[in-house]
């Protein structure tokens, strides 16, 4: 201890040399030596697993330790070889990118409060280069690394447009006043029961929800918004596109979400001139297919900067001020017509489409309970149901465009069950926004479509707007930066 003159050695086994705490000379700091920690208990060496997976795991109970103490000196040796060594930092994410160097550029920080409960630290997904399964999901609360399925559900359901198609990835840290949490429901503390699990998950979903929606810059130019007075299940057309891309043309025909059994190539046939006509304001010193000279013209309220050509006409090739941007076009369309899509649904009332005869459920007594308590909320989300008894529900309506896409017993038992372990269900709007994905996929621009010079700085200016704007629906990277410095190391300039 940095206090007194010096320091102390004890070992958990008691031998003859060292049976209490002793003196010993030592430097700032502490020191543990683990060897033959079954020796006194060798019926459990037959559960270890190999010396390199044994080792593997002592090396995140090291990292999870690490990253909730950043100011502390860190370094881990194996069998004679070093294997962490980590500096002091000033905060939990400098440590995290210590960890790991591949989150340097690819971390979308967190912070959030709401009354006693604070959140802050920082999501990661397969579309940043990085995913739960590589790297980790580290959670803590009040400085206590925890595995709890509230959190990570409400952390999963936040990421899910990021991340269809790999595991996303967190570092969050949660502080709250110790009497709202029990630490003491799991004898490795690695679970933790909380006063208001409800409260949390909400807080806990809401605060990632907003990192993840945050648009890469703030509106530069009047582009008229989404429409708010769409109908839940029918867009028009042109709406989108005029919403998109600040112009348009006219269209008569209609996008109907709800039936589930047109072809794609009927669903998206008002979709198919998404870019006709398309107008965009561009500066006067920008001509079709060229960028501007020097980096002046590019403002720091425009991320993406500004489209200088596209290549083999799949992406598009933007200069801003760090270097150049490379955009995949169908990728980023798809992005902006599936927010927008969203947008539209949510700003009017979800519409139903009533089952043709009530389907009957068998119910456990939670879930009856969960059924009795939530019906107005499963009625705000489209799911109409009522209690038969008490131990049976029946289901009489579904979200208007999720048929054939679930079985509504399945769906209404499976969002019971949420709302009687998380007070919360999203599973109507997951199934929702899987059907406005497949639209926007397919009515998204496709490969082999050259655009002009406005038509791609409208695409640029409408991405700057987006939520989620950095993959597209699937999890795929919609953009990606190249630093000037890149070119120079290239070209070796400077040397």
């Amino acid at each position: 201890p940095p206090t007194q003159e010096h320091g102390w050695t004890f070992s958990p086994t008691p031998t003859p040399t060292h049976s209490a705490p002793a003196p010993v000379a030592a430097p700032l700091g502490t020191k543990i030596t683990a060897r033959n920690l079954f020796a006194d208990l060798p019926a459990r060496r037959r559960f270890l697993r190999t010396a390199a997976t044994e080792t593997a795991h002592c090396i995140v109970a090291v990292q999870r330790i690490a990253l909730a103490a950043p100011n502390v000196h860190f370094s881990l040796t194996t069998d004679g070889r070093p294997r962490l060594t980590l500096p002091p930092r000033e905060n939990e994410m400098e440590r995290l990118t210590d960890l790991f160097p591949v989150l340097r550029e690819n971390l979308l920080p967190a912070a959030e409060s709401a009354g006693p409960l604070e959140l802050h630290g920082a999501v990661f997904s397969p579309a940043l280069g990085a995913t739960g399964k590589s790297i980790g999901q580290f959670f803590y609360v009040n400085g206590r690394f925890v595995r709890d399925r509230a959190l990570k559900r409400a952390a999963s359901d936040s990421l899910r447009d990021l991340s269809h198609d790999g595991e996303p990835g967190w570092a969050l840290f949660l502080t709250m006043p110790p009497s709202a949490v029990d630490v003491n429901a799991h004898p490795a503390k690695l679970e933790v029961r909380f006063a208001e699990p409800g409260a949390v998950f909400e807080f806990v979903r809401r605060a990632i929800g907003k990192v993840v929606a945050k648009p890469l810059g703030a509106p530069i130019r009047s582009i008229p918004p989404t429409p708010t007075h769409l109908d839940a299940s029918t867009a028009s057309a042109d709406s989108f596109s005029h919403a998109a891309l600040g112009g348009g043309h006219s269209s008569s025909r209609n996008l109907d979400l709800g039936k589930s059994g047109d072809s794609p190539e009927r669903s998206i046939e008002a979709w198919r001139r998404m870019f006709a006509g398309a107008g965009a304001e561009v500066d006067n010193n920008m001509e079709a297919g060229t960028g501007g000279s020097g980096s002046g013209w590019v403002g720091d309220d425009e991320p993406l900067g500004r489209a200088i050509g596209m290549m083999h006409d799949i992406y598009i090739v933007a200069e801003n001020r760090a270097g150049l941007v490379v955009i995949d076009m169908h990728a980023a369309h798809e992005r902006i017509l599936f927010e927008e899509l969203k947008r539209a649904c949510d700003a009017g009332r979800v519409r139903v489409q009533p089952l043709l005869s009530p389907e009957r459920t068998p119910l456990s007594p939670v879930q009856a309970a969960a059924l009795r308590e939530n019906a107005n909320t499963l009625s705000a989300v489209g799911v109409e149901a009522r209690l038969v008894g008490e131990d049976a529900g029946e289901i009489l309506a579904t979200p208007l465009g999720i048929a054939g896409r679930a079985d509504p017993a399945a769906l209404l038992t499976e969002m019971l069950n949420d709302l009687a372990e998380f007070g919360a269900s999203e599973r109507a709007v997951i199934l929702r926004d899987r059907a406005l994905s497949t639209v926007a996929c397919h009515a998204a621009v496709r490969a082999n479509t050259r655009l002009s010079a406005e038509e791609m700085n409208a695409l640029l200016r409408q991405m700057e707007r987006t939520e989620r704007s950095g993959s597209c629906n699937h999890g795929r990277p919609c953009w990606q930066q190249i630093d000037r410095a890149y070119f120079d190391r290239m070209f070796r300039r400077g040397r």
